[in-house]
C-alpha cells in the first residue's frame, strides 16, 4: 500500500510537468510549415529532412494541383529553379577533374561562336559569380511575361553582347547568364545534351530517380503545377519551355532527391577533388570575401552552425536545399506557389532552429525616434556583394522605416520595417532577415542586410 501511494503521488507530481512538456519533433514541424502554408500563402509545400543518415522527417501540405485537389505527397515532383545551378557546377567540376575543363580559361574557347564580351569571361568567374555578365532575367527587354517559343541562341543573344557590369572579379552579382553559358560548355566538352550528361554522371549514379528536366507536368498527377497568388485565391502561372532556365534552372525533383543529391555529393560517390572544388571559395580583387562556391554552393553560417546551401525560384514554383555539414543534418523544401510573403528558405531556417535546438525567434516593435529614422533615411550604395540591385533606399514615415529594393526613386514597393533597437531592424513580411544600422563618425552610415546566408553591405554617404 505504501509503495502504491508512494508511485501515485510521484504520477500526480509529474502528470503537470508532462502536460507542460514541447509536443514531439515532427509535430512542431508540422506546426512550422502549415502555418506557412496558410500565411505565406501557398497551394502546397513538401519537406524532407535527414539526419545521422536517416529520414527524420517526411511530409507533403495542400495541393499539388487545385484544380484537381490533388494532394501534395512526399513522391510529388517539383522544378526547383537556380538549384539546378549546383547540378550544372557539379557537371562542370567533374570536366574539370578529368582535364576536360581549365578554371581560368575563357568561355570562347570552348563556345567558339560566343560574341564579345562574353567570350572573354574565364570559366572561374562563371561558377563563382564574377564575371560580370549582365544577368537575362534581369534585363527589360527579355520575355519574361512570355517565356516560350525561344532557342538557346535566343537566350544567350540577349546578354552575350551586353556591356559588362564591372571588370571580372572585382564584384559579385548574381547572373543566370553564367550558369547558362556553363551548360552549354557541358554540353560542348562532353559531346552529349546537357540534361543526358546530367542525367548519366549525376542523377543516376545519385539515385535520384524522380529527377529530370520535364518543363511541362503534361497533366502527371505526381507533377505539381505552378501558381502564383491572386486575389481571392491561386492563379496558375505562365508556361515556359526547357531552353529559356536550361542550366540555369530547369530541373525537375523532389526533397527526398534532394537528400540523395547532399549523399552523393558529400559521400563516396563523388570524387574528393571534385567535392573539394565545389567547395571552393575565393576572395574577390579587393579582399572582399565570396561565399559562393565554385560548385555553386553558398558556404556560410546559420547561427554559428556551418551551412552548405542553395535556393530556387521559377515561374511558379521555389524551393530551398541546406546541409548543415557539422551537424549532420540536412533541410529540402519544394513548393509551387509565386509572390508570397516569403520564400522557402525563411520555413528552412525555422526547421533547422527545432532541429539543431536553437531557440525561435522573437521579435519586438520598438519604437523609432524621429531623430534615427530621418538619419537612417536615403539611398545606400551597395558594395561589391549584389544580388540584382545597386542601390537599398530607406524612407522614414508615420514613425516607421520603409526599406525599397532599387533605391527610394527606383518604384520599388516600399516595405515596413519592425525597430528592434541598436540599430537592428527586421522585415515586417519575414522576421528571418535584418538589416543593421551603424553611423559613422564623418556623418555616414553603414548598413548590413542580412539576406538569409547573404551579407549584402551599403553606405550613405554624409549630407555635403
Amino acid at each position: 500500500m505504501t509503495r502504491a501511494t508512494t508511485l501515485c503521488a510521484l504520477l500526480v507530481c509529474l502528470m503537470p510537468a508532462m502536460a507542460g512538456a514541447a509536443p514531439p519533433l515532427a509535430s512542431q514541424a508540422d506546426a512550422i510549415v502549415q502555418k506557412a502554408l496558410e500565411t505565406g500563402p501557398y497551394p502546397g509545400i513538401s519537406v524532407a529532412i535527414e539526419q545521422g543518415g536517416k529520414i527524420i522527417y517526411q511530409r507533403g501540405f495542400g495541393f499539388a494541383d487545385v484544380e484537381r485537389q490533388i494532394k501534395v505527397e512526399p513522391e510529388t515532383r517539383f522544378p526547383v529553379g537556380s538549384i539546378t545551378k549546383t547540378f550544372t557546377c557539379l557537371s562542370v567540376l567533374q570536366l574539370t577533374a578529368s582535364g576536360s575543363v581549365g578554371l581560368d580559361k575563357a568561355a570562347g574557347d570552348y563556345l567558339p561562336t560566343l560574341a564579345a564580351p562574353a567570350r572573354d569571361v574565364t570559366v572561374r568567374q562563371l561558377l563563382n559569380h564574377t564575371s560580370g555578365i549582365a544577368n537575362y532575367t534581369d534585363l527589360p527587354d527579355f520575355p519574361m511575361a512570355r517565356p516560350v517559343g525561344m532557342s538557346r541562341d535566343d537566350v544567350v543573344g540577349h546578354f552575350a553582347t551586353k556591356p559588362l557590369l564591372f571588370k571580372p572579379g572585382t564584384m559579385f552579382n548574381y547572373s543566370n547568364s553564367d550558369t547558362y553559358l556553363l551548360g552549354l560548355i557541358v554540353e560542348k566538352v562532353s559531346g552529349r545534351s546537357y540534361a543526358d550528361y546530367v542525367r548519366e554522371q549525376v542523377l543516376t549514379p545519385f539515385g535520384m530517380k524522380r529527377s529530370g528536366f520535364d518543363a511541362r507536368d503534361n497533366g502527371a498527377k505526381d507533377r505539381a503545377r505552378g501558381y502564383e497568388n491572386a486575389t481571392g485565391g491561386f492563379k496558375p502561372t505562365q508556361l515556359y519551355d526547357f531552353e529559356v532556365p536550361f542550366s540555369a534552372g530547369a530541373l525537375v525533383s523532389t526533397p527526398g532527391d534532394l537528400l540523395r543529391y547532399r549523399q552523393g555529393l558529400f559521400g563516396s560517390k563523388t570524387a574528393g577533388k571534385v567535392r573539394d572544388l565545389a567547395l571552393t571559395t575565393g576572395p574577390l580583387a579587393d579582399g572582399t570575401p565570396n561565399p559562393y562556391a565554385l560548385g555553386c554552393l553558398v558556404d556560410g553560417k546559420m547561427e554559428g552552425h556551418r551551412k552548405i546551401t542553395h535556393a530556387g525560384n521559377i515561374f511558379g514554383f521555389a524551393a530551398d536545399f541546406a546541409y548543415y555539414p557539422d551537424d549532420d543534418l540536412t533541410i529540402a523544401i519544394a513548393t509551387n506557389g509565386q509572390n508570397t510573403a516569403f520564400p522557402p528558405i525563411s520555413i528552412e531556417r525555422k526547421l533547422a532552429r527545432l532541429y539543431l535546438g536553437l531557440p525561435p525567434l522573437t521579435a519586438v516593435d520598438a519604437p523609432v525616434p524621429t531623430e534615427t529614422g530621418t538619419a537612417l533615411a536615403g539611398d545606400y550604395q551597395v558594395g561589391a556583394f549584389r544580388m540584382g540591385f545597386e542601390k537599398l533606399g530607406f524612407v522614414f514615415q508615420d514613425g516607421v522605416l520603409k526599406a525599397s529594393f532599387g533605391g527610394i526613386n527606383s518604384g520599388a514597393p516600399l516595405l515596413p520595417l519592425r525597430h528592434q533597437g541598436n540599430g537592428r531592424f527586421l522585415s515586417s513580411i519575414d522576421d528571418e532577415v535584418a538589416i543593421d544600422f551603424k553611423q559613422r563618425s564623418d556623418g555616414g552610415v553603414e548598413m548590413v542586410l542580412y539576406f538569409y546566408e547573404g551579407a549584402i553591405r551599403a553606405v550613405k554617404a554624409a549630407a555635403r
